[in-house]
């Protein structure tokens, strides 16, 4: 009973010193913030769960400055001119323990990721054997199954809403077109969301479920070892798979079975390629770790194309500058344009650009660690084992760097920027990361954006239903957005050509 009593009178003045202690950690208590950030990791957790993280961070380096203490071990760094700091090559900040938690399930067990590890040397390995099916120059022997999935998306659009005063939610089926795209390059198979035209097997609702989720417990990752990963719930429920990887596994064992009947034996998809991978390097790799490779595919089959279209729709000056340039480059209606044709051309590049920019897909923090020693960021010495980061979100907006006009839409300012402009907003410019942990995807959503965004531009007239309407934005990792609500109209091209 004595000692019952002394742990009730103690335990209060623990706890305080615990806060006073985090609170006033040497280095960090000079860094303004949110006070309860400064103590705990819940004000963190709290504002994901919110879903508009971005925002809040946007509000709080208004506030604060460019160093703001989000968490006890966590600052925010709102400062271009630090990104090539954290994410350069030149001295190594390894990712945080956030990264882990996106880690799917295969029979009850984690699998590692190109995308999750955070050890150099293990992700060295991991991305060794399969890094060359993602550059550009391999992509391209894939355009063929962007090609297909964008003639059903053709057919499907023009025989439901071209023409036909029928509201057409094109953010929905350019997410679809999205996952179909992701699935004919891994598996020479769309997940079949465009012929049916809704999320067949939950793929899209399981993957914004496992986005939800990180996004949260992301921010106190120990959290994760006592609710998705805890040994006992993976007991309880038989050893599950994520619904994800289910189906990553069930494309890789039908292939197996083909191979095995010398069947289909010269498809050039990603699958194939991270068969052979295995094979060649079946020493080191494990069996498993195809999974992990095709797992992650789908998993990041998220939308960047609906946004820059949007900004077209918006911006109709934009759209017939647009469209003159591709008229220019002799691009018609009648063929889809090949990303050879449409990369290199100015001021779609600047559409593009300027569309990421001020809408990238991440909105949270790319959390990087400090490394032995410490740095000094923005005139601050932060130290060791610190976690620093920034959000796109703050960093696309830093009027520094972008202008005095940061906060609207002006593809022009990637046009008539001077060379050192241009080189400081492209070094700043992290829709897809920076330095040696750059999203391995970004080649797979540039080569969709190139090709589906002049196509669309040339083919259709687009009618918003609410032009001056906010797009409804939910923000779990990925900044997702409904409400693109459209009216389809056939175009007339020999008239805007006149």
């Amino acid at each position: 009973m004595a000692i019952i009593s002394t742990i009730l009178v103690f335990a209060p003045l623990l706890a305080v010193i615990h806060i006073l202690l985090t609170r006033y950690k040497p280095h960090l208590r000079r860094i303004p913030g949110p006070f309860v950030a400064s103590f705990t990791d819940i004000w963190r957790l709290k504002q994901n769960l919110g879903r508009r993280p971005e925002v809040v961070h946007q509000k709080v380096h208004e506030k604060y400055g460019d160093l703001v203490r989000i968490g006890p071990n966590c600052i925010s760094v709102g400062s271009a001119e630090e990104v090539k700091t954290i994410y350069g090559i030149t001295r190594l900040f390894q990712k945080s323990e956030f990264y882990p938690v996106t880690r799917p399930i295969v029979n009850g067990e984690e699998v590692l990721g190109i995308f999750d590890v955070t050890s150099e040397d293990l992700h060295k390995n991991i991305k060794r054997p399969v890094g060359h099916a993602y550059a550009m120059s391999t992509l391209l022997d894939y355009e063929p199954y962007v090609d297909s999935t964008i003639q059903v998306l053709q057919r499907r659009l023009e025989e439901l809403y071209l023409d036909k005063n029928e509201i057409c939610d094109l953010g929905e089926w350019l997410h679809w077109t999205a996952f179909d795209v992701v699935g004919e390059m891994t598996f020479s198979r769309r997940l079949g969301f465009l012929e049916h035209g809704k999320d067949v097997n939950n793929v899209i609702s399981d993957t914004q479920e496992a986005l939800d989720y990180l996004a949260v417990i992301g921010q106190m990752p120990f959290l994760d070892k006592f609710l998705m990963k805890n040994p006992l719930r993976l007991w309880w429920k038989g050893n599950p798979t994520s619904p994800v990887t289910s189906f990553a596994l069930s494309c890789m064992e039908q292939r197996l079975q083909e191979r095995e009947k010398g069947e289909n034996t010269k498809r050039n998809d990603f699958l194939s390629k991270f068969l052979d991978a295995a094979d060649k390097y079946e020493e080191t790799i494990p069996r498993s770790q195809i999974t992990g490779w095709a797992a992650a595919n789908v998993f990041a089959g998220s939308d960047t194309t609906a946004i820059s279209l949007l900004n077209l729709m918006r911006y109709p000056g934009v759209l017939s500058k647009l469209r003159n340039e591709l008229t220019l480059a002799n691009l018609t209606t009648t063929q889809i344009p090949k990303y050879s044709q449409t990369n290199s051309l100015p001021y779609l590049n600047a559409v593009v650009k300027e569309s990421l920019r001020l809408h990238p897909a991440v909105g949270i923090l790319l959390e990087r660690v400090v490394p032995a020693g410490g740095v000094t960021l923005c005139d601050q010495f932060i130290p060791e084992g610190t976690i620093v980061g920034c959000n796109p979100w703050v960093i696309h907006r830093d009027k520094r760097v972008y202008g005095p006009d940061a906060n609207i839409f002006k593809p022009e300012r990637w046009i008539y920027a001077s060379e050192r402009q241009k080189a400081d907003m492209e070094r700043s410019y992290l829709v897809f990361g920076s330095g040696k942990r750059t999203c391995i995807g970004k080649n797979i959503s540039l080569l969709e954006i190139y090709k589906i965004i002049p196509w669309m531009v040339l083919c259709y007239e687009f009618e918003l239903l609410q032009p001056d309407a906010e797009l409804k934005l939910r923000n779990s990792w990925f900044v997702g957005q409904t409400g693109i609500k459209i009216y389809l109209r056939s175009r007339n091209v020999a008239a805007a050509m006149v």
